[in-house]
């Protein structure tokens, strides 16, 4: 028997699909919040049933929190926002299955029937995990400087693991910072290739002119400079790992051949007239989205299938909670061995501003903040704000200062006539009561603007004369603009 989890603010669901997982002889718990649904499964629990949108929160933010809960559970996402809203985001995540709404029962019973067969296959027969803690990682694994233990880390790394273990293409997906080359070492350090060699190729860096020359390598007299053989990155690649960098850059001309060359591990150096093999593993990075290159004809799809067999989403750094604190410490400790200064801690205004800072930068932008403050602070042993680069000073001041309501905007101007209706004072009423203090009130509102009053009533300029003559009001020596 499992425990199955429902969080959905929608008592009828929570209903609904309770009575199909007891009907299977499961226990069922319910939270009506996601304050509530995190608090049951710190009991331990083996699937949870999420939906995204509860009153407290989000539900895919907290995703990685339930995935961290005792027992590891599976996530099942069921929702009934349109469009597939949080689909992409969830299924990164590593839910195992994203439901819209309405779910027949049906659908249900094998959602629950697949996901715990696939726990028991992997807790082995007659568990599905409740009251087992995930495998620990082996200890054998080398990090390669990474640093981190966040719900999203540990994903991370549990995924790089399972990777290392294979001789797979990976994709390793994330914004520019993320450390996206430092997951390609750490995959090829704890690889059967390990002792091979690991060859960097910037794709972003490469010219069509010379792309073929540097990855496939050339022969004498191939073109001219070419004065001797040269081997390419390819070759130089053989028995290890070849680790394309913004492979999104490459460009098109070469994308064709290189598919080739990944499917075959076969090249032709430039003007060679044989080919040559090479028996490399491939990794490849990005921050670009390569599925919507292809809709755009900018990368080829077929070439997309064969990088990422594994796929691997680092998180940017504002999504890896205390990751900030030990990444910063870590940091902060290996520039002062780095420089030979005495070590430092980092004060409790520091720690305050770096854990609320998004650092767009990521992972180096954190790294080469704290290097410049470790220098700037010199032989001081503890490093306060004042020691940061005033850029990240400023960063962290705006988000820590509550934003104030922008002013209302200015109402638009009222055309002339609808102004002086408005205030009252269209030359109609005064045809309708015939009173004589319509100039008065005019002429206040003008400050005995003549040509004002002409705009606003639209009575010429010597209608209004006569009429505050008629009035008995005197035009001279009252406000500005008397007659002009």
């Amino acid at each position: 028997m499992a425990r199955v989890l429902i969080i959905d603010d929608d008592q009828l669901v929570r209903s609904s699909v309770g009575r199909c997982i007891a009907d299977m002889g499961h226990e069922v718990l319910q939270a009506g919040s996601l304050a509530e649904g995190l608090a049951e499964a710190r009991s331990g629990v083996d699937v949870i049933y999420l939906d995204l949108n509860l009153p407290d929160g989000d539900g895919q933010s907290a995703i990685e929190s339930l995935h961290a809960a005792p027992d590891a559970p599976e996530i099942i996402v069921i929702t009934g926002v349109g469009n597939n809203y949080g689909a992409e985001g969830t299924l990164t995540r590593g839910v195992w299955e994203y439901i819209p709404k309405p779910a027949s029962p049906g659908i249900v019973r094998e959602s629950l029937a697949s996901v715990l067969e696939y726990r028991r296959d992997r807790l082995g027969p007659g568990r599905t995990g409740t009251g087992n803690t995930p495998e620990a990682a082996p200890a054998t694994w080398n990090p390669c400087g990474m640093v981190g233990h966040s719900g999203p880390m540990e994903r991370c790394m549990a995924m790089m693991r399972r990777a290392a273990d294979s001789d797979a293409g990976v994709l390793v997906l994330g914004e520019t910072g993320a450390g996206k080359e430092l997951v390609a070492k750490a995959i090829h350090a704890n690889s059967r290739r390990r002792n091979g060699p690991f060859v960097v190729v910037d794709c972003s860096n490469l010219t069509e002119s010379l792309v073929e020359s540097l990855l496939y390598g050339h022969v004498k007299g191939a073109f001219t400079g070419a004065h001797s053989d040269r081997r390419g990155l390819v070759a130089e690649a053989d028995g290890g790992t070849l680790f394309l960098d913004e492979v999104g850059e490459l460009p098109a001309a070469l994308q064709k051949s290189f598919l080739r060359v990944l499917q075959e591990h076969r090249f032709r150096p430039v003007g060679s007239p044989r080919e040559l093999q090479s028996n490399f593993r491939l990794v490849a990075a990005t921050n670009r989205n390569l599925e919507a290159m292809t809709r755009d004809g900018l990368f080829r799809s077929d070439l997309l299938f064969r990088l990422r067999t594994v796929e691997i989403t680092l998180p940017p750094l504002r999504e890896r909670g205390d990751d900030v604190l030990e990444l910063a410490r870590y940091f902060v400790a290996e520039s002062c061995r780095r420089y030979t200064l005495p070590p430092k801690k980092l004060a409790r205004a520091l720690i305050k501003g770096l854990t609320g800072h998004d650092w767009p930068g990521n992972v180096r932008e954190l790294r080469n903040v704290l290097e410049a403050a470790v220098i700037e602070a010199g032989r001081d042993t503890t490093i306060y704000p004042k020691h940061l680069p005033s850029h990240v000073r400023m960063g962290i001041l705006e988000a820590a200062t509550p934003r104030r309501p922008a002013p209302p905007a200015p109402a638009p101007a009222r055309p002339l006539r609808e102004e002086i209706t408005w205030n009252g004072l269209a030359y109609r009423d005064y045809k309708r009561i015939r009173d004589t203090s319509y100039f008065q009130q005019l002429m206040d509102v003008c400050e005995f603007d003549i040509v004002r009053a002409s705009q606003l009533s639209g009575l010429s300029v010597a209608s209004i004369y006569r009429h505050l003559a008629q009035a008995g009001i005197p035009v001279g020596g009252h406000g500005k603009g008397r007659g002009r």
